[in-house]
């Protein structure tokens, strides 16, 4: 029987995308790796028309399940501080440049699903990680638990919410970045977010679980150990947990009211119990979880791909995704 092809869109010289790579060709997959980086000198060729679509000249008529590592625009939008009309004009090239690639993939992509192929995740839902403000938004209006959040540019009343909770936390309101404690010390320096919209939220005692769910299933969950506001600050590594069964249907139900096949998650357990989303990765880096747990959800996810391609049905694909149980003395 031939094996389904599944094309793996990232860098290739990525080592999480040969983790992968790796993981498909053991659940019985051939996987086929494409460059997925849009700059000037790595940007592949790409051709979209009539149905027809390739991707460094491969066709991808055959191939029926698709994962993509991540994207994310090479220039920013917004000019940097320039000295003269040359580098302005050079800027502006680079940005254009950037944008004619960005539409080209989403295209690809979108016409893909259109075809009713499977892409793990489609473009658009890494908008849920790259603009967190939305996210917290859209989650609390479906009734997920999310800490009291405000994005604003306004001091005043960034200074009401610090008084409001008593202690506050401060983080980037796009991708990665610090989390940190707003200390008494630092409320005057507020004034500066008229520059650019910061977002605070309610301090929550608590552990941060890092959640991977593939499809319909939990496939592991790991407390992360570290002392700090920030979970990515001086960990010293995980812990398996098991999450309640309610709260693993909640995840389920999170992941897939944004569109999500795949996604890392963290949520912040307090003592109480209290289970909070703090954040919804569609591209997780899984590389920190160790090889053992990376084996377990890139197994996970392997499968589901496969498995689709095989029928051609998310629920059949979700049917073959099974929850890692750690080895002994892990």
């Amino acid at each position: 029987m031939a094996k389904h092809p599944i094309g793996l869109f990232g860098r290739k010289e990525d080592a999480q995308i040969h983790a992968l790579r790796d993981a498909v060709a053991e659940a019985g997959g051939e996987p086929l790796l494409f460059q997925m980086q849009l700059d000037d000198a790595g940007a592949p060729p790409i051709s979209i028309g009539a149905g027809a679509m390739s991707w460094e000249g491969v066709d991808f008529g055959p191939m029926r399940g698709l994962y993509i590592r991540g994207m994310a625009p090479n220039a920013l939008p917004s000019l940097p501080p320039v000295l003269n009309a040359a580098m302005h004009a050079e800027w502006r090239h680079r940005y254009v440049r950037d944008q004619q690639y960005q539409a080209a993939a989403y295209s690809f992509f979108s016409a893909l699903q259109a075809q009713g192929k499977l892409v793990v995740n489609p473009l658009e839902t890494y908008a849920h990680h790259n603009s967190k403000a939305q996210f917290y938004e859209r989650m609390r209006a479906e009734g997920f638990d999310v800490p009291s959040t405000l994005t604003t540019n306004d001091p005043e009343q960034a200074r009401a919410f610090a008084r409001r909770w008593g202690k506050v936390v401060v983080k980037p309101g796009i991708g990665v970045g610090s989390t940190r404690i707003l200390r008494d010390d630092q409320m005057e320096l507020l004034n500066e977010i008229v520059l650019s919209p910061t977002t605070m939220q309610e301090y929550i005692a608590g552990k941060t679980h890092r959640v991977h769910v593939v499809g319909d299933t939990v496939v592991l969950a790991l407390k992360i150990l570290n002392d700090e506001i920030d979970s990515r600050t001086e960990t010293r590594g995980f812990e398996f947990a098991k999450l309640p069964a309610e709260e693993e249907r909640k995840l389920v139900r999170a992941n897939r009211s944004l569109g999500l096949h795949f996604a890392a998650w963290d949520v912040l357990v307090s003592a109480s119990g209290r289970y909070s989303y703090l954040d919804c990765n569609p591209g997780p880096y899984l590389m920190w979880i160790g090889p053992e747990n990376v084996r377990a959800v890139f197994g996970g996810l392997a499968r589901y791909l496969i498995a689709f391609a095989e029928t051609g049905s998310v629920a059949e694909a979700s049917k073959r995704v099974e929850p890692f149980t750690p080895s002994a003395g892990s």
